[in-house]
């Protein structure tokens, strides 16, 4: 490929992604996914909207003993300003808890996950008025989420508020190639991604026109 195009692929891909696809690097089969994450916890946390800023909130429904966790994007600025996490509690007063917080920041989209016990729940949503998009996760999605806010921490593009389990999901995400030669992402044995994928979610909302997104 012309030396151009290879420098405008590397604008369009984290550095891993790059390293394995373009320059047929053979890497580890696992290892951490996102770079420079200390550096990006310079976010000011918001408890609702400022003016003229536009907002999405990525929403990742809780399993048995995982956690819901809403994040709240400022478009604006490029930064997740607000993360309520929570487990055990009926998904009504969940419902609640994400109308409440649609109240506070007026968001233009709300990404949710419509995996398993999402759909009816994004029904209801809609039905009370809220700018749902459905977010089916299969492999690939989610590798394009993934993939993506990988590449928003290398460019310097996202910021994060200083939150301890956020950071920590963030420092202690992995991949792992499986033996058709995909890669799945996720935690460690014994802790929660529910905070990665809600910060995803909600970044995939805002940058889904890039280039890496494949419709």
């Amino acid at each position: 490929l012309p030396r151009q195009e290879l420098d405008a692929l590397r604008t369009t891909m984290s550095e891993r992604a790059y390293d394995q696809e373009i320059l047929a690097q053979f890497l580890e089969d696992s290892g951490g996914v996102f770079r420079r994450v200390m550096r990006a916890t310079t976010a000011t946390p918001q408890d609702r909207a400022l003016s003229n800023h536009e907002y999405i909130i990525g929403v990742d429904w809780g399993k048995s003993n995982d956690f819901t966790v809403l994040t709240t994007y400022d478009a604006t600025l490029g930064e997740a300003v607000n993360v309520d996490r929570f487990n055990q509690i009926d998904y009504m007063v969940q419902m609640g808890r994400l109308m409440g917080l649609c109240e506070r920041f007026n968001p233009f989209k709300v990404i949710v996950e419509s995996n398993s016990i999402g759909e009816p729940l994004i029904e209801h949503l809609v039905r009370v008025g809220l700018p749902v998009h459905p977010f089916q996760t299969t492999n690939a999605t989610k590798t394009q989420a993934i993939d993506g806010l990988a590449l928003g921490f290398e460019q310097e593009a996202i910021k994060i508020i200083n939150d301890p389990v956020l950071v920590a999901e963030l420092l202690a995400y992995e991949m792992e190639r499986l033996p058709s030669g995909l890669m799945r992402y996720g935690a460690p044995d014994g802790m929660h991604d529910d905070c990665v994928m809600s910060l995803a979610l909600a970044h995939y909302g805002a940058t889904a026109g890039a280039s890496w997104y494949l419709a």
